[in-house]
């Protein structure tokens, strides 16, 4: 699916910018632009306060969606008028949306928007719910990626600082090892790199939106020979929406990229559909044609991010990951 993107913009800095101590200023110093607390949503998915107008909201953070939006719940209760976008997207459950808002205004911690585009998210709405909704909106890789992301997971903060660094000049924590390992920008903002899983070299893509980490069952049974009726296989239902199949999960010994490991991570197994690839079932995931040239074997999702601590250097296109520590906040 193809379009044309709806940018976030630059935000405004509300504060000057903090620089991280320790590194030259030859190329400029590493430098904080907003530090936000980052919370699981529902046990999965990171989630960020952000205030919306004169509502506070909870956005959710997901590397692996595309457009920024705001949830059809949200779009009512702050009386935004929709207008017709120029793309479509759509979920796992096969909703669609071909709506845009265009918010009065955004604030994330010292980052502020006025009169900025969010796309409206696909998922239905039901105006007799007065239950509080998990999350008002998401977060996506139009706006990340004018920065670089860094989810320290373990402090539970995310960190959106300036690009302009010296390249390489990052690792500001302390971690027994840091892997450094070039990455794949897709069209809308996808994060691809390779791993190693059970001595196999498989493409990841990163997506924080999904709480599983996903393999094509298709992949599994190439590259590691998964019987889904082996006794290490566990059948664990269906999954309904835009197309029906059943889930299955697997336990492998070790997931890896140059130092960092991953012992015994839990995988779900998803068979394609129609020679699409597998959408993570908790994620709101959005293929593009560009990378159907190209698909990940493994959708690494917060199963076993929430372990590590992931910066993601867009400009750069470099991938630091390590071992999740609590370390001093930058």
């Amino acid at each position: 699916m193809r379009g044309i993107r709806r940018s976030l913009g630059l935000f405004t800095v509300l504060a000057s910018m903090a620089a991280f101590p320790g590194f030259a200023a030859e190329c400029g110093p590493l430098t904080m632009v907003t530090s936000v607390p980052m919370r699981p949503i529902a046990g999965g998915p990171p989630g960020i306060d952000a205030l919306i107008g004169d509502m506070h909201q909870t956005l959710l953070v997901d590397t692996g969606g595309v457009f920024s939006s705001v949830t059809k719940r949200t779009m009512r209760e702050l009386k935004l008028k929709p207008a017709q976008s120029n793309v479509t997207t759509a979920n796992v459950r096969g909703q669609k949306s071909d709506q845009a808002v265009r918010l009065p205004s955004i604030a994330i911690g010292r980052l502020r928007q006025e009169g900025v585009n969010f796309h409206v998210d696909p998922a239905a709405d039901n105006p007799d719910d007065k239950n509080p909704q998990a999350y008002g909106g998401t977060l996506g890789p139009d706006l990340l990626q004018k920065f670089d992301a860094d989810f320290d997971f373990a402090n539970g903060s995310l960190n959106l600082v300036s690009p302009d660094h010296c390249n390489g000049k990052v690792v500001y924590w302390t971690a027994p090892a840091v892997a450094i390992v070039p990455i794949r920008i897709a069209q809308f903002g996808h994060v691809f790199f390779p791993m190693t899983l059970d001595g196999k070299r498989v493409a990841v893509l990163l997506d924080t939106g999904s709480t599983d980490s996903v393999m094509n069952l298709d992949a599994a049974r190439r590259v590691f020979n998964v019987n889904v009726n082996a006794p290490d296989v566990q059948k664990l239902g269906r999954i309904a929406g835009g197309s029906t199949a059943n889930i299955y999960r697997r336990r492998f010994k070790k997931l890896e990229l140059d130092g960092v490991v991953i012992s015994d991570p839990l995988i779900t197994l998803l068979p394609n559909a129609m020679g699409q690839p597998p959408a993570p079932p908790t994620s709101s995931f959005f293929w593009e044609n560009d990378d159907l040239q190209d698909l990940p074997e493994l959708t690494l999702g917060m199963s076993v991010l929430s372990k590590l601590h992931v910066y993601i250097a867009y400009k750069e296109r470099k991938l630091y990951l390590s071992a999740g520590a609590p370390s001093p906040a930058p």
